[in-house]
């Protein structure tokens, strides 16, 4: 077992372009707990968000198959890197002022991205943990925002 056999190395470069502004917004802003009345929801987003970029960067082996057709591996490449670069977008609209429509797109393609790489790497974790992100996500950004009015 070769290390490309167990890395990523495209996962883990998007991985790593997706938690740095993360990081980056988490240290810069202020961000009241208290406002989560559901905390269990706060730990699924967590899990979901943590996981999914686990799992994006390395091959663990279990329920994997990776790329059946390179086609498949093309088109991954493409869209998300495109949808990243969306995200960085909007993350940097969202550092000026996170506003409803960019908090929620932000959001929703950041689970795309999960879900997307789960169902064409064939890798049945990514995708449930890119769904348990979605929702856990869309939770937080909801509670975030309400609060922020």
């Amino acid at each position: 077992m070769g290390f490309f056999d167990v890395v990523n190395v495209y996962g883990l470069l998007f991985a790593i372009a997706l938690l740095i502004p993360d990081i980056w917004y988490a240290k810069t802003h202020k961000i009241d707990r208290t406002i989560f009345d559901n905390r269990a929801m706060l730990y699924i987003e967590r899990i979901g968000k943590y996981c999914s970029l686990f799992l994006m960067g390395i091959n663990i082996g279990v329920l994997e198959k990776g790329f059946t057709k390179d086609i498949m591996k093309t088109f991954w490449l493409a869209a998300v890197s495109f949808m990243t670069s969306i995200c960085i977008l909007l993350w940097i609209l969202c550092f000026k002022k996170a506003t409803k429509p960019t908090s929620y797109s932000l959001t929703v393609i950041t689970g795309m991205i999960f879900i997307l790489s789960g169902l064409l790497q064939v890798k049945t974790l990514l995708l449930t943990f890119g769904i348990v992100y979605l929702i856990g996500q869309l939770y937080v950004t909801k509670k975030y925002l309400n609060h922020m009015q």
